[in-house]
This record gives C-alpha cells, sequence and structure tokens, in this order.
C-alpha cells in the first residue's frame, strides 16, 4: 500500500521535501490556508529541471484522517498550523517536524493526542526563484528521529528512497541542538549586518563572531553539552566557508519584512536552555537588536 502523506508548509524546504517523497513512491498532498486551486505543480531546478504534480486541499476542507504529516513552517507558526490540523489526526498518525529551531516538539506534543512525533534536520540547500521555480543548492543530509531515541520506524522508505543521505538518528537531539547553536551564531550576526555567510570569517567581523562562539560554548558547558560545545568553532567555520555566497534564513527573512526565527534559536538557548544559563552579554545584545528590528520589519 502507498504510503500517504500530507505537507504543511510549502514553502522552499517544503517543496523539496514534497518532490523527494513523491520521487521515493509516496502519494504526497499538500496543505494550505486558503488554496483555491485543487493541484499545483512545482518545478524542481538541480542539475535537471523536473515538474511534479500534486493534489491540493486547504487544511479544513477534508475531514479524512492524516496518515502521515510534514510540518515544514516556520517556527513560530508551528503551534498554529499543528492546532489547525490536529482534528484530521488520530492515534495512528505521524508527525514528522522539520523546522528551525528547539523547544517545538515540547510545545506541540500536547496537541497531536496519541500521534506520533519524530523531529528532524536537513542541511539541504532550496530557495524559490522569482519566477517561483524551487532552486537546489546541495542536497545536504537529512536525519529524523524521536527525542526517546527510539529505533527506526517501518514507513521510512519514501524517505531513504527519495531523500539524498538520510538516515534515521537515535541522538537526534544532538543533532538539533547542534544546529541551534550553529544558527546562533551565523543568524543574528548575517542578519543584522546584512552580510553573507562568509563575512563572518573575514574582518571586521570575525572577532565578534568569535566571540559569539564563546557565549554558545558556554551555554552549552554549562547544560553538559561540552562535545558539541568542542565542535562548535570548527563546525562554523567549515559552513561559513562551504556557504560563503549564501544569505542566512534570518538576513532573508529581516530583509525580506518576514518575522524571524530568533525566538527558537538564540531565545530558546537563553532562556529554556539551562536553569542556570551564565552571562551572555552579546548574545543577548543580538537577540534584543533582532527583536527590536521585528516590529520594523512587520510594520508594527
Amino acid at each position: 500500500m502507498t504510503a500517504q502523506w500530507h505537507i504543511l508548509g510549502v514553502g522552499a524546504i517544503g517543496g523539496l521535501f514534497a518532490c523527494r517523497l513523491q520521487s521515493g513512491g509516496a502519494d504526497v498532498t499538500l496543505l494550505s490556508r486558503d488554496c483555491e486551486e485543487a493541484s499545483r505543480e512545482l518545478v524542481l531546478k538541480h542539475t535537471i529541471s523536473e515538474r511534479f504534480h500534486f493534489p491540493q486541499q486547504t487544511i479544513t476542507s477534508n475531514e479524512d484522517s492524516i496518515e502521515h504529516l510534514l510540518v515544514c513552517t516556520k517556527a513560530w507558526a508551528v503551534e498554529s498550523a499543528i492546532k489547525a490540523v490536529a482534528p484530521r489526526l488520530s492515534a495512528t498518525s505521524v508527525v514528522v517536524l522539520l523546522c528551525n529551531g528547539m523547544g517545538l516538539a515540547e510545545a506541540v506534543a500536547p496537541l497531536i493526542g496519541e500521534a506520533q512525533l519524530v523531529v528532524g534536520s536537513t542541511t539541504s540547500g532550496c530557495r524559490r526563484s522569482s519566477e517561483g521555480k524551487l532552486i537546489v543548492s546541495g542536497d545536504g543530509r537529512t536525519q529524523l528521529g524521536m527525542l526517546d531515541s527510539s529505533p527506526a520506524p517501518t514507513w521510512l522508505s519514501p524517505w531513504r528512497h527519495g531523500v539524498p543521505e538520510f538516515e534515521w538518528e537515535t541522538g537526534i537531539r544532538s543533532v538539533l541542538l547542534g544546529k541551534v547553536a550553529l544558527n546562533a551564531v551565523i543568524n543574528p550576526l548575517t542578519a543584522l549586518h546584512g552580510v553573507t555567510n562568509g563575512n563572518l570569517m573575514q574582518p571586521p567581523l570575525r572577532a565578534i563572531t568569535e566571540d559569539v562562539i564563546k557565549e554558545v560554548q558556554s551555554l552549552l558547558c554549562s547544560a553538559d553539552d561540552g562535545e558539541i560545545a568542542s565542535a562548535l568553532p570548527a563546525r562554523v567555520r567549515a559552513v561559513c566557508n562551504s556557504t560563503a555566497a549564501n544569505h542566512s534564513s534570518m538576513r532573508v527573512d529581516m530583509e525580506s519584512g518576514r518575522r524571524t526565527e530568533i525566538d527558537a534559536i538564540v531565545g530558546w538557548l537563553l532562556s529554556s536552555f539551562t536553569p542556570h544559563p551564565p552571562a551572555t552579554p552579546i548574545l543577548s545584545e543580538l537577540y534584543d537588536a533582532v527583536k527590536k528590528r521585528e516590529p520594523e520589519v512587520l510594520g508594527a
């Protein structure tokens, strides 16, 4: 029997994974809050251009139970999105969160009843062109897992067949935490200074980048995550160098007048990660600066 997947949050990453899961053999339906068309075409451009066609429905237009749900919304939109679709979930449903930030699983768990909750991380690169095409900049690596370290489930076939460099990760918390630590360094600095990732490794921003790395390391060490802390400087350098010309998602959001994901990244590290956080004056200042800019870009 063909696996049924619904995609909630069909931006660049959501669209990419809709195409990948369809390629892996799944029947994929796109969910929208206000779609007017019963179907939708996505054009994926990597080494070649491919066209994918999907049925599309509004979240509340159909009462059929959702078998597998992939959520790729912005972090700040996850809870409201899940609440809207929750009536269609059952005890046998699977909900996969492929979103930036931490604290999302804890917020979502009470909203989905007995459905299985899976969290994930991807380093895949994808952006939407001015013509609406999905431009893939890198296959990346995609990891899914459960926070209770459960072994791989039986429904992974479309992921294994359609997603490059996919793996089930029993230690997914460390994967997510490592990504949040990385994003906490790169995203606010690139957004506030309006620079590409590679600029963080060059004067005049290299010094403050290294200071932010040290503050994030101190937070990690205070929570006994020393291994992630030790790996952070090299990881920041590697990502900034390998994606030197890239614009971080936070910079793109800020410059496009959209709300950022600062709360689920830096905000979570500062307020929810550890009960007795060390002083992090620079990181706290960056958080406040991004939050101050948000009302401006949102027109408040």
